[in-house]
């Protein structure tokens, strides 16, 4: 793991954890909405760091972050979506669709 995904994993629980001062749902989806942002830019300065397949499985997150947030998922189905998410970046297209043959 490089020093970007560092980053973006303290945005990431600094976020959750500012979630957790401010109690209005809109702005929780805001607060997902900036650490999508934020980590968008981290990203972008890698030049080592593929952006689609890391976009892809940062913007299903935060989908599934928004939807658990405006409580249109409950939180069980939401942490099964994302172990769903995960398991299809590392076993499916995601990260290893670029195999050497």
């Amino acid at each position: 793991m490089n020093q970007t995904w560092f980053k973006i994993l303290a945005v990431m629980i600094a976020g959750s954890m500012f979630k957790y001062v401010v109690f209005s749902t809109l702005a929780w989806v805001v607060i997902d909405l900036a650490v999508l942002g934020v980590s968008y830019l981290f990203l972008r300065r890698d030049p080592f760091t593929d952006m689609k397949p890391s976009m892809l499985f940062l913007g299903g997150l935060t989908v599934v972050n928004v939807l658990v947030d405006l409580g249109i998922i409950g939180g069980m189905i939401g942490n099964l979506v994302l172990l769903a998410l995960l398991a299809y970046m590392m076993f499916g297209r995601g990260y290893n669709h670029r195999r050497r043959r």
